[in-house]
């Protein structure tokens, strides 16, 4: 059982689908869900209550303590993560567009010398590869 279902285990009130849910908080006379509980893709538990309870108050209110919102670090690896949105992006756009032009200007550059009939040099097209790897690389993280 992940650390995520045994805590909705023992919930009431509880709403929710896709690494998202909500639920009366445990830790307060609580007639509405105001726990929000939330996993992340490395299997982690995230956990916020609304009305300002603790999140060690609430745990203890559960019988449990914060090492129970985390897989076993040999369980860890295994969680599947295709599929979920990163939390944080590896890069931003604004990397990603300075990326993309500096690229762009390398093929100019070749693209100028070629028509002007100059050969490119074995170095020039091993760079003009590198750049196109480069671009389909970035396309390709952005998803687009």
């Amino acid at each position: 059982m992940t650390p995520v279902e045994r805590m909705l285990g023992m919930l009431t009130k509880v709403k929710g689908r896709n690494g998202s849910w909500t639920a009366c908080c445990p830790a307060h006379n609580d007639r509405g869900p105001s726990l929000a509980i939330r996993e992340t893709p490395d299997g982690r538990v995230l956990v916020h209550c609304f009305a300002g309870c603790e999140t060690r108050i609430v745990l203890q209110a559960l019988g449990m303590d914060m090492t129970d919102l985390f897989p076993p670090d040999d369980k860890r690896r295994e969680y599947p993560s295709e599929g979920k949105k990163s939390l944080k992006p590896a890069f931003y756009a604004s990397d990603l567009m300075r990326i993309i032009a500096f690229e762009a200007l390398v093929v100019s550059i070749c693209a100028y010398d070629m028509s002007r009939g100059k050969k490119l040099s074995d170095a020039d097209k091993d760079r003009m590869t590198l750049s196109q790897q480069r671009i389909e690389e970035v396309i390709k993280y952005a998803n687009v």
